[in-house]
């Protein structure tokens, strides 16, 4: 007894069988074209039929040229093999392979790597040509010193595929990382996108990006140097850093300039250098002119600028005074009584009574108690009323008690120039 079954005579009535380890493994990463080249090819073949090129390209709307990347593609994952045709009017076949063999079955047979073909002189198409991409990953090869697996093949597919990079700005990528002791193809495929969203396309592209990139990384130790930092920068500290250059477009003398009023201050850091020049160019858009001229500040400037500090100090002393004695009458009172203790202190001083003196002084002690007490009771310091001079070694004169230059004076220099830029400004 036999069995017989009677066939479809339509195979577009069957269905076609997609293997899962396809699906899986690589159709993910795989250009949306290619699947769609393959899955048609593939119908074809379970049923032995045939298609042409032409044929092929109506059917599914896309160009020869596309087909024949899909196939160069689908060779290179391992999924199918061209083999010559028997056909005069194509030039090969498509044979499909079992992934589960190739997988799960004995070792495949060694792949013959290939040799890389003579550059041919041409333009830079959409996407990679059979001997461009051959070239391509067999000098990525040789960089990595390794041979590529399906799916890092297929990542690097995928940056000129869908990236739109050149070929040269992939392999100087694959170079810089390697150099760098970075072999992974993840890696050099974050420089690869990186390159490419700035634009470059070519070694000299490439080649320039790392001459500044070399020089400003030289910059940002110099500056972390001058700070007394001995780290790197963190990222947000880098981006401020790029800003003073390619922002606010100061140079590097001028940026020094900068570090060096910061070095005089208890802790310098780079938000003051930041202060600094954000100061510099508010005013040299002000005043039109640019951020990296500067203004030198004579001895008379300086020396008005101190003025300025004290009557400063002198002036919110005195609106703090007036405010406590608004609240506090008695305060008013025992400053008055104080200051009235005191020329009597230097009456007898001179006059030389020692009895008056030591009374003179109990008195004066005991009102300054009583005050005090008063301060802390409403929540004031002992010295709320007092002048704060922002230099307490030379009260903002410049000169120490002993005649010396102080060494506040630098840090008032700086500000000096800010003080007077602001003033011109305004005028």
């Amino acid at each position: 007894m036999s069995f017989i079954r009677e066939k479809v005579r339509d195979f577009y009535l069957l269905t076609t069988d997609v293997e899962n380890i396809f699906i899986n493994e690589y159709m993910p990463t795989a250009p949306g074209d290619f699947v769609k080249i393959y899955l048609y090819g593939l119908l074809y073949s379970q049923n032995d039929a045939e298609m042409s090129f032409e044929q092929m390209s109506r059917q599914l709307g896309v160009s020869r040229s596309r087909i024949e990347d899909a196939w160069l593609y689908w060779e290179k994952m391992g999924v199918i093999e061209r083999i010559p045709s028997q056909s005069k009017t194509e030039q090969f076949d498509i044979c499909f392979k079992q992934l589960r063999t190739l997988m799960y079955g004995g070792e495949a047979e060694e792949t013959k790597k290939p040799k890389p073909p003579a550059k041919e002189e041409s333009a830079a198409d959409d996407c990679l040509c059979d001997s461009r991409l051959r070239d391509l990953l067999f000098a990525m090869e040789q960089l990595l010193g390794k041979l590529l697996s399906p799916k890092e093949t297929r990542e690097i597919f995928a940056w000129a595929e869908e990236l739109h990079a050149t070929e040269e700005v992939i392999l100087a990528a694959a170079e810089y990382c390697v150099e760098k002791g970075k072999k992974s193809v993840n890696y050099i495929a974050k420089v690869v996108r990186q390159w490419t969203e700035d634009g470059m396309e070519t070694s000299e592209d490439v080649e320039n990006h790392l001459r500044d990139l070399e020089s400003r990384m030289g910059n940002h130790k110099k500056i972390m140097q001058a700070l007394g930092l001995n780290r790197g920068e963190t990222e947000a500290e880098r981006k401020m850093i790029d800003s003073w250059f390619d922002e606010m477009h100061f140079n590097m003398d001028r940026v020094m300039e900068a570090c060096a009023k910061a070095s005089f201050i208890s802790s310098p850091n780079l938000r003051y250098v930041n202060k600094v020049l954000l100061n510099w160019q508010e005013e040299a858009i002000k005043n039109g002119r640019d951020v990296n001229s500067r203004i030198t500040v004579t001895q008379s400037q300086l020396k008005k600028y101190y003025e300025y500090l004290r009557k400063k100090a002198e002036e919110e002393a005195e609106k703090r005074k007036k405010e406590v004695y608004e609240r506090m009458p008695r305060i008013k009172e025992l400053d008055e009584e104080i200051l009235d203790l005191g020329r009597k202190f230097s009456v007898d001083l001179l006059s030389g009574k020692p009895s008056d003196i030591a009374e003179t002084r109990r008195m004066i002690k005991l009102l300054e108690e009583e005050r005090a007490v008063l301060l802390t009771e409403n929540n004031y310091r002992q010295d709320y009323t007092d002048i704060k001079y922002t230099c307490e070694k030379c009260g903002d004169t410049g000169v120490t008690e002993d005649g010396k230059r102080c060494s506040c004076v630098k840090e008032r220099m700086g500000e000096a120039e800010l003080w007077q830029n602001s003033n011109l400004s305004e005028k």
